[in-house]
């Protein structure tokens, strides 16, 4: 569901050119403008998920110490902040 909406200004060559790719593919020019950002800037999901799943092997990995070690205190309040970026 699409729930956000911008305006782009162009130039009156692309203006014409996706007018014409619109008609010619039997799109909008909405259509045309989300599939090009989605095949230009969409990023990839597994190198993000590989990348968040790495940083919470590793506090993990640094927090098994404190499971180890109950006479260290946790900083439950950190604990939280950490949780909340993902």
């Amino acid at each position: 569901m699409l729930t956000k909406r911008t305006n782009v200004l162009l130039s009156e060559e692309d203006h014409l050119m996706l007018t014409n790719l619109a008609k010619e593919s039997n799109k909008t020019i909405g259509e045309l403008v989300r599939h090009a950002v989605k095949k230009t800037y969409k990023i990839n999901k597994r190198k993000t998920k590989s990348k968040i799943n790495k940083e919470l092997e590793a506090a993990i990995k640094s927090g098994w110490k404190y499971l180890k070690h109950p006479e260290i205190p946790l900083d439950y309040k950190a604990l939280i902040e950490y949780g909340r970026k993902y």
